[in-house]
């Protein structure tokens, strides 16, 4: 008996580093980049270090990858949740952004910090100092508004002198 459950923990252990080794999103890990995050943008060091705290694991490439982070299917999860995350705004690229690509990623930045939907719940409930105060929320929300607000003042054509 004791040789059967040997049997069985040694096949869920080779299992379990077997699935380890499968990336269903893309093997997240191997891109990593040292690029300044949300380059070209005006940004507080108050904001940054906020955007560094809570945002920068899901939507740059200078991702902390932590240990269950390595260990399927929890891999799986985290490697997927960053894959969406870069997706939808990839700090580490901002400056290959259109202008109105900016705009656009601002205001969403802005509406979801102000509803709470970002950070993301499963994020913050292992990473409990990611979660935003109610004055980060709206340190986040009003530079966003206001990046917004500057660079659709750098889009306005100049206006002839009289």
């Amino acid at each position: 008996m004791k040789k059967r459950w040997r049997l069985v923990l040694l096949i869920l252990f080779v299992l379990l580093i077997v699935c380890s080794l499968i990336h269903p999103f893309g093997n997240m890990k191997k891109v990593q980049s040292d690029r300044p995050l949300l380059q070209g943008a005006q940004v507080p060091p108050e904001v940054m270090g906020v955007v560094q705290r809570s945002c920068r694991d899901c939507h740059s490439e200078q991702t902390s990858w932590p240990l269950y982070s390595y260990i399927a299917p929890m891999s799986w999860m985290v490697e997927s949740d960053v894959s969406e995350g870069r997706s939808l705004v990839n700090m580490s690229h901002w400056d290959e952004l259109s202008l109105d690509d900016r705009e656009e990623k601002l205001s969403k930045i802005a509406s979801m910090v102000r509803n709470k939907k970002m950070p993301l719940p499963q994020y913050t409930l292992i990473h409990r100092d990611a979660k935003l105060s109610d004055a980060e929320t709206n340190l986040l929300y009003e530079w966003a508004h206001a990046e917004r607000k500057r660079l659709k003042a750098s889009e306005a054509p100049a206006q002839p002198a009289k």
